[in-house]
């Protein structure tokens, strides 16, 4: 069920660039890693020292549970700790362009493969037990995989001392895929057996471009930010579609069906966006403020599914794989504070509000026993960390723990049963640590300028 099944819609989920990321994305207004080929490529023209950058290591700790999902009431979880890939960046300049800063950067924008899976014990039933009067075994297993790409080159040129523009454009290339499956194993007291399994999944494909433009401001007692996401530009899309459901019942009510839809028209949508920022010194110490805004969705169908067939049921519910976006408002904060000249902190917070109003879930759209579903889940976000500098490197280190929580309708019914226990709701809860350890290697940075080569080297 994976992370970015909760938040793959959810826009301040991810984060870019080393301190970037331990400011939690506040830096539209003062960015000043490569980061700002995401947050704002207008600051390039303004950073120093252009660097070559890959960002810190980061281990990431997710933690999903589900609470209420099974049959019999009980709760599933799992946790997954991996590294995860995130930035490669680093700038470059056209001699017959003087003047002009360009940057390209690959990014691992979305990321995810979980699953889940659950295995009842033998459920003992009696005449008098809701929903089931008999004794049963069952399992349930969900997987969830999200691979997002980035591919980008920015561009950046000083207008005066204090002000500057710039612009990024990114291909992306995305697939989202997912599966729900489901078996029961039931006995009645006449020894006879009955067996139920569900199965279904779909993958979507799409690739397009994503751009960026921005502004930037330097005062000596503010810097000031503002950058404009461009709405997604889809090139290709391709959508794909499985449902199974096979019934062996003890009461003569047996199901066969069988359904495998490809090369099905699909489409991915994300809307304008538009962030501010600053950057406020207090002494030695910086106070870095942004918000953003998001534009709202119409209702569009994601992967248009054809209506469903069954060699043994008629009027089988119609599939839908709608999305309707709210316009959104997150806002957030960060604070780089001075300890002593070899040492500094960094504290951010930052809101990652969802902006689904109507929208399909994974589970919603494998078995559909109303139209849509809110599936809302709104995160938080923490993040804490240092930068500790020595003759020859700096040391970043730092976590960012993310939490959010959904409720959900369950959607499956023990088949053979009298009785509808599909509105039982469920609750899917998220916890995310994610840790950062970098090295940025001073000596390395001397070498390169003896030899003309004006870069900073990140060490992974």
């Amino acid at each position: 069920m994976g992370s970015h099944v909760l938040a793959q819609r959810n826009y301040k989920f991810e984060n870019f660039g080393n301190r970037s990321i331990l400011l939690n994305g506040n830096v539209t207004g003062s960015v000043d890693d490569l980061g700002a080929t995401y947050y704002n490529p207008a600051r390039l023209a303004l950073i120093e020292e252009p660097v070559f950058s890959i960002n810190a290591k980061i281990y990431q700790l997710t933690n999903l549970k589900i609470d209420n999902i099974t049959i019999d009431g009980n709760d599933i979880s799992t946790s997954e700790f991996d590294g995860v890939p995130s930035m490669v960046a680093g700038t470059f300049k056209l001699k017959f362009l003087e003047g002009h800063q360009f940057a390209y950067s690959l990014f691992s924008r979305n990321r995810s493969n979980l699953s889940i899976n659950y295995n009842t014990s033998l459920i003992i039933g009696d005449e008098e037990d809701v929903p089931i009067p008999y004794n049963y075994i069952g399992s349930t297993y969900i997987t969830n995989d999200l691979r997002e790409y980035w591919y980008g080159v920015s561009w950046a040129k000083s207008i005066s001392e204090n002000f500057s523009i710039g612009a990024s454009l990114f291909f992306s290339t995305y697939k989202y895929s997912g599966g729900l499956n489901q078996q029961y194993n039931s006995i009645d007291e006449n020894e006879q057996v009955s067996t139920y399994t569900y199965n279904t999944s779909f993958q979507q494909k799409s690739s397009g471009f994503f751009g960026k433009i921005a502004a930037a401001w330097v005062f000596p007692k503010v810097e000031l930010g503002v950058n404009i996401d461009i709405p997604y530009i889809e090139v290709t899309g391709d959508g794909k579609y499985k449902f199974e459901e096979y019934l062996s019942s003890i009461q003569n009510d047996d199901i066969f069906t069988f359904n495998d839809f490809r090369d099905l028209d699909s489409k991915r949508k994300y809307p304008l966006g538009i962030a501010i920022g600053a950057g406020i010194p207090i002494k030695k110490n910086k106070l870095h403020i942004s918000t953003s805004w998001n534009a709202k969705v119409n209702e569009y169908s994601k992967i248009d599914i054809p209506e469903l067939e069954s060699e043994t049921e008629e009027d089988l519910a119609t599939v839908f794989f709608k999305e309707e976006l709210k316009s959104i408002i997150n806002f957030g904060m960060g604070a780089e504070i001075f300890i002593t000249e070899k040492l500094n902190a960094y504290g951010s917070f930052s809101t990652d509000f969802s902006p689904y109003k109507n929208t399909t879930n994974l589970i919603g759209a494998s078995n559909q026993t109303s139209d849509e579903s809110n599936f809302e889940t709104n995160y938080s976000h923490y993040g804490v960390g240092f930068n500790v500098s020595h003759k020859w490197a700096n040391f970043i280190l730092g976590t960012v723990y993310s939490r959010g929580n959904s409720g959900y309708i369950k959607p499956v019914s023990l088949p053979g049963s009298n009785e509808v226990i599909d509105a039982q709701s469920s609750k899917i809860v998220l916890n995310r640590w994610r840790f950062l350890v970098g090295i940025e290697v001073l000596f390395l940075d001397k070498t390169m300028k003896k030899h003309g080569i004006d870069k900073k080297l990140i060490i992974q």
